[in-house]
């Protein structure tokens, strides 16, 4: 168990990496040079790059200058993933904020489109930067800008969530796209945005809803899993009816990519605990989404 944990945080690292690369790929190759906009952080890092390139700045060093923009903006959501979230959170903030701003600013930018009909070119270009992101996700990769921002704010005030946030920063985005740019970008803009969404909501099942049953022997096991994932854990005493030894029954709700984080846990504090999974549940109430 010991040496599985390590080589599991590095399959992550690559998956990640990968992730980032292949979102800059989509980015640069197919969308950028259809002078196409995208939403949230990176959007805004490509309006101050237009801004930037009005007054004659276009580069810095023979880099793209947006992927530069985009990690100034991520530094200060940095110090809200690090003191507002988490450290293991902040440190896949890192990952994924550096990889994006580090391909974005190398992955070669072509002076025309590949592909001449536009729409071909954005739905590509939309699964390839949908792929990616869902791909770092998966990883437990986090991007930083709007997400980090949204995580935060929704743990901080009950009507707010990710989705909520997003979709108001995107409106304002949008908005000011339409003052600086023609209609047609614009359009062929959320048009990329969306196919962009659909892709990364495939790859990423973020809210497949799943009940995790534990029977263990050892006291502490709920606190744990309470501490460490912020999710609500329901405690029984249980008796086993062959041994009549006493036992602790434990269950909780959590979405699926948190499921192998809570079974190592358990592991590791008692190796001889029982788990069942049943994914795929039905959840009305009090119940926490998270990306």
């Amino acid at each position: 168990m010991n040496n599985f944990l390590p080589q599991k945080r590095g399959m992550q690292v690559v998956w990640i990496i990968v992730g980032c690369l292949i979102y800059a790929v989509g980015l640069n190759v197919f969308i950028i040079p259809m002078n196409l906009y995208s939403g949230g952080a990176v959007g805004l890092a490509q309006l101050l790059s237009y801004g930037a390139g009005q007054i004659g700045i276009k580069e810095i060093a023979g880099l793209n200058l947006y992927g530069i923009i985009y990690l100034l903006l991520n530094i200060p959501i940095l110090f809200i993933a690090w003191f507002k979230i988490g450290k293991t959170f902040f440190i896949n903030t890192i990952l994924g904020t550096v990889g994006i701003s580090l391909f974005t600013s190398i992955v070669p930018t072509p002076a025309t489109a590949l592909i001449a009909d536009p729409v071909i070119g954005i739905i590509i270009g939309g699964v390839v930067t949908g792929a990616g992101i869902g791909i770092m996700l998966t990883a437990k990769g986090s991007g930083g800008g709007i997400e980090v921002i949204g995580i935060w704010m929704a743990k901080k005030y009950a009507g707010m969530s990710v989705g909520k946030l997003g979709t108001i920063f995107n409106l304002i985005l949008y908005a000011i796209y339409l003052l600086v740019f023609d209609i047609s970008t614009v359009i062929y803009s959320v048009v990329y945005l969306f196919f962009y969404t659909v892709t990364l909501d495939r790859m990423h099942f973020q809210n497949i809803n799943v009940r995790m049953l534990i029977f263990t022997k050892k006291k502490g096991i709920a606190e744990a899993i309470m501490k460490e994932t912020g999710r609500g854990v329901t405690q029984w005493n249980g008796e086993g009816a062959f041994t009549s030894e006493h036992n602790y029954v434990l269950v909780t709700i959590v979405n699926k990519f948190e499921v192998e984080d809570i079974l190592n846990m358990v592991y590791l504090l008692d190796p001889e605990a029982f788990t069942t999974v049943d994914e795929g549940v039905k959840v009305y109430g009090n119940f926490q989404k998270r990306v």
